[in-house]
């Protein structure tokens, strides 16, 4: 399996010197191409080798690693062995939405995606595939064994109103609630790849505002209600301000949200663009310009970092009475991402792109060597 994703990332950069276009197809088939077949051919032995870092306990659950996966490599519950046998912290599956979507196609495209090997990036305009909260949430994940927690990432529908799509959430969070394979759950907060999200972070106000609503009504309808403890995280863009972070967070402590997760990808396009290295502008150009999407990979390490650093430090001084976890995603390839991580205080790290550029290097032990 690993001889597979070298061969497909040296075919990576030889398509790099087609049109545009071409390049993003190719992409974008592939990607499709690779996911479907890593489902169903990998690894079926166990990885006992030690590595540095150590267990982690958070909401008293046991996470073999401060390391997981993050949400969108695993949309429809696939891979939990996968992942459980190569030693990571724990599963994300999902991201989920209430009713089935088959994602976007855009300018012919299906699915656009491409990846920028020389600055590190990947950018995506899936715009959740997935099979529905409804299925997806009745499924067993687990085929032989517990051996890492589970977590599922679920966001409003962009195919409803907004109230219409939060009340849908409620639903698919009960839903979510009642299959007991469940450890935790992540609300979705930071997909750029709907049409209504992009709308709504193109004005900052509307956005936090818009937002703490949805928040006070689960921390209502929803949290206040569990019936079981299942610890339910906020997942935010790298792209949020300080200051309405901090509006946030006060948000999350009165309704006793459990976590943050601040990370995933960005829309700031110019500042990323500042990023990446000049033989691969006019495609990073082409891409935002005429399929827009979210940026993922190296141009978000010190963001992500950054935010989290402000994120930790805010809930130290208001010290909220019960247990509150700050987790980072965006921009995690290497052992000293985690160090820096748990200096500035995250308790637990999320990868994705990182995952494979690792993957590439170590195969199926990526977890113990990366």
């Amino acid at each position: 399996m690993r001889l597979v994703a070298k061969l497909a990332d040296f075919f990576n950069g030889v398509i790099q010197l087609l049109p545009n276009h071409v390049i993003i197809k190719l992409y974008s088939i592939g990607r499709s191409y690779f996911m479907s077949y890593y489902y169903k051919n990998n690894t079926h032995r166990y990885i006992n080798a030690a590595t540095s870092l150590q267990p982690r306990v958070l909401w008293g659950l046991k996470f073999n690693l401060p390391l997981m996966n993050s949400a969108g490599m695993f949309k429809n519950g696939e891979g939990y062995d996968i992942v459980c046998r190569q030693g990571a912290g724990g599963y994300l599956g999902g991201t989920s939405t209430y009713n089935p979507r088959t994602g976007n196609i855009i300018n012919g495209v299906k699915l656009p995606f491409v990846k920028l090997l020389k600055s590190g990036i990947t950018i995506n305009c899936l715009g959740l595939p997935n099979l529905g909260d409804e299925v997806l949430s009745r499924q067993k994940i687990i085929t032989d064994g517990k051996r890492c927690p589970i977590g599922w990432s679920l966001m409003r529908s962009p195919d409803y109103n907004e109230e219409e799509s939060l009340q849908k959430l409620l639903q698919s969070l009960w839903l979510y609630h009642d299959n007991l394979q469940i450890d935790f759950l992540e609300i979705n907060e930071s997909c750029p790849n709907v049409k209504v999200i992009i709308n709504e972070v193109s004005n900052v106000n509307h956005a936090v505002d818009s937002l703490a609503k949805r928040l006070i009504y689960i921390g209502e309808n929803f949290l206040a209600q569990r019936k079981r403890q299942l610890p339910v995280i906020v997942k935010l863009s790298v792209d949020i301000d300080y200051e309405y972070l901090k509006t946030i967070l006060n948000i999350l402590f009165k309704y006793k949200f459990d976590g943050i997760n601040l990370g995933n990808t960005s829309v700031d396009y110019t500042n990323i663009r500042l990023n990446i290295v000049n033989s691969e502008l006019k495609l990073f150009d082409y891409f935002v310009n005429n399929f827009k999407g979210g940026v993922g990979g190296y141009a978000l390490k010190q963001k992500s970092l950054d935010l989290c650093k402000c994120a930790v430090d805010y809930r130290n001084m208001v010290n909220p009475d019960y247990e509150f976890h700050v987790l980072r995603s965006g921009g995690i390839d290497s052992i000293n991402d985690i160090y820096a991580s748990d200096r500035v205080g995250v308790s637990m790290n999320q990868w994705y792109s990182g995952y494979f550029t690792n993957y590439i290097k170590y195969g199926d032990m990526l977890y113990v060597k990366f």
